[in-house]
């Protein structure tokens, strides 16, 4: 270090895959090109810059003219580039080989675009763990960048943050440069006090080296950077060319030697799948198709395109632990279904594919879940409820199961038994007393036939009259699957000893792009009638809007998914009532709600006898 205080400025901005172009706009006129355009405007303070692949992808096909500005900084040494995991993976949930294969893919990128190998590396917040050394170093990756907080956990004071460090794994050694945010922000708030406060610490023999990665300069603040503003904080960081040294990490690592060594523990990353049953679906996903993608043998170009498919869903802002995060909007976990389902699709193409009935514990719970796969849809059953968690399209590559759980509702054919009075209001003021939620209850496996694609549950009765709310309700409930059908077909016996009437409700919830009326519309047929035709059907109604919809007497509704070109058909042997909604969710309380997902209820109302059962059968249709 040629000064007793050297300044590193960082600056880093992502979106993840999935996101819309209007946000990728945004970002890019708001704060990326005012940010570079004036950074070019004062030579002497130069910058690490860090994009991922997601977004450097985006800007080469929609400004490219940012490429050149960039390239001239390059090459007069002001900037130099940071790769990473192309996609922004968490990396702990992640295989070694699949870490390796992020990073090379921006490295790759970088020096195709730039002309030179990045030698240094970001990782998004969380994604550290104690193996990443050597995965670093087998990138060839001489330094990365650590967030304070896990020095501190790695017991190294305050006084301890103003230098690199190295790190070890299985005799592979990285140089870690810790960046601090208290800083970062204390520059935003006042850029003179803060460096004064450093130059003092110097004059008193304390060396210091500060790296920040400024919010100011990053997109996770919602406030758009204008080129006044970023001008002003430049000019003001300018004020001190002549006092401290503003520095590359290449330049510095070049004059290091007999650096402290640390190992930093690992966070508690996989807490995320037990907080967050969504983001263990999601993961779960991940792991069953990646385990589908290893099997393939003897088509390269097919298996590296399908692990490439994967890599997209493995973003780290889907997994991330504080909060919900994007996993909550709908845009960014749709796309990552999407993804893996088209790696899913491409093992199917490789070789005839055979439709299948297996049992298996999918979501790590240690109670094993039953995968329906047709030649085009996915159904995935859990015990509990015996309700549908996972319903895939192959053809469109989507997840029309994949919701994220606001208010617990992911499932699909969730039962519930209510009283007769019970009604829309109740659904809309979310009062379920005196409901009995079958779907928060585990049914018996009661039967299975893998050559036919079928499976039964039941639902006990509880004949203790004490336990109210329907308990003397038996419920048989059978699953069978074809090719673009699934057949769902219920039996319910009253146990209880005396006459029972409710309303029998399957609740199922599909995940669509939106539920706009571009997205989606909607149509119920009173008259019962072949299907086989949609073009020739009679006595349609469409239904304007579709939240907060009331459907009576219907033999069937369509729900056309336009994005998808595709139409879902439920009908039944009887008719039904009907109840639509939109579920929608945000990141937190301060965000715009995003669509999650269209919340339909069925509803048929029975009145049982002592020891009398009644049936009533649903089908769930694919027409693309």
């Amino acid at each position: 270090m040629s000064a007793a205080v050297t300044f590193i400025l960082g600056i880093h901005y992502h979106l993840p895959n999935g996101m819309n172009a209007s946000t990728f706009e945004r970002l890019y006129t708001g704060k990326i090109r005012p940010v570079l355009s004036m950074l070019y405007k004062f030579p002497k303070i130069p910058a690490i810059l860090h994009f991922s692949g997601s977004l450097w992808y985006w800007i080469e096909r929609n400004h490219s003219e940012i490429f050149m500005l960039t390239e001239n900084m390059i090459h007069r040494k002001q900037l130099e580039l940071l790769t990473g995991g192309f996609y922004e993976p968490m990396m702990p949930l992640i295989s070694y080989k699949d870490r390796l294969g992020h990073i090379e893919m921006l490295t790759t990128y970088l020096r195709k675009h730039f002309g030179k190998r990045a030698q240094g590396c970001l990782l998004p917040e969380l994604a550290w763990d104690s193996s990443m050394p050597s995965v670093l170093t087998s990138c060839n990756i001489a330094y990365t960048f650590l967030d304070e907080t896990y020095f501190f956990d790695a017991g190294i004071k305050e006084s301890g943050l103003y230098k690199p460090y190295i790190s070890e794994d299985k005799g592979k050694i990285i140089t870690v440069f810790p960046f601090s945010k208290h800083i970062a922000a204390g520059l935003e708030r006042d850029v003179p006090g803060t460096l004064d406060r450093f130059l003092m610490d110097a004059e008193n023999g304390n060396e210091r080296m500060i790296c920040v990665f400024p919010s100011c300069f990053n997109n996770k603040n919602p406030e758009a950077l204008t080129e006044n503003s970023a001008l002003s904080f430049l000019t003001e960081l300018s004020a001190y060319e002549n006092k401290i040294d503003f520095s590359l990490p290449s330049r510095i690592i070049k004059n290091l030697s007999s650096l402290q060594k640390i190992y930093f523990p690992q966070k508690a990353v996989k807490q995320c799948l037990i907080d967050y049953p969504e983001k263990n679906y999601l993961y779960a996903k991940l792991t069953f198709v990646h385990a589908l993608v290893d099997q393939l043998r003897g088509d390269k170009i097919s298996k590296r395109q399908a692990t490439e498919e994967l890599w997209k869903a493995q973003n780290h802002d889907l997994f991330y632990l504080p909060s919900q995060n994007e996993i909550n909007q709908s845009a960014i976990r749709n796309a990552a279904y999407k993804a893996i389902l088209e790696a899913e699709r491409m093992t199917r193409g490789y070789k005839s594919f055979m439709p299948s009935l297996m049992t298996f514990d999918f979501d790590f719970d240690g109670i094993d879940e039953y995968l329906f796969q047709s030649e085009e849809i996915n159904c995935f059953i859990c015990k509990m409820g015996a309700n549908i968690f996972e319903l895939d399209y192959i053809p469109c590559s989507w997840n029309y199961g994949g919701t994220s759980s606001v208010n617990g509702k992911r499932r699909s054919f969730s039962d519930m038994i209510a009283p007769a009075g019970f009604s829309y209001d109740s659904v809309l003021n979310n009062d379920f007393s005196g409901v009995r939620l079958c779907g928060n209850e585990y049914y018996e496996m009661t039967a299975i036939d893998r050559q036919r694609y079928k499976v039964n549950f039941k639902l006990p009765a509880d004949t203790d009259a004490s336990a109210g709310g329907f308990y003397g309700i038996e419920i048989e409930k059978n699953y069978v699957l074809k090719k673009n059908e699934i057949c769902v077909a219920y039996n319910l016996i009253n146990k209880s000893g005396k006459e029972q009437e409710f309303i029998f409700i399957p609740e199922l919830n599909i995940s669509f792009s939106n539920d706009d009326e571009t997205s989606l519309r909607v149509y119920s047929y009173n008259q019962y009638e072949s299907f086989s035709n949609h073009s020739e059907k009679i006595n349609a109604r469409h239904i304007e809007g579709v939240n907060g919809l009331s459907v009576l007497d219907a033999a069937a509704i369509d729900f056309q998914d336009i994005y998808n070109e595709l139409i879902i058909n439920l009908n039944s042997d009887a008719s039904f009532n009907a109840w639509i909604f939109s579920e929608s969710g945000g990141l937190d309380s301060l965000c715009e709600p995003y669509y999650q997902s269209s919340r339909i209820l069925i509803c048929k109302r029975m009145c049982l006898a002592a020891g009398t059962a009644q049936s009533i059968k649903f089908r769930l249709n694919f027409y693309h």
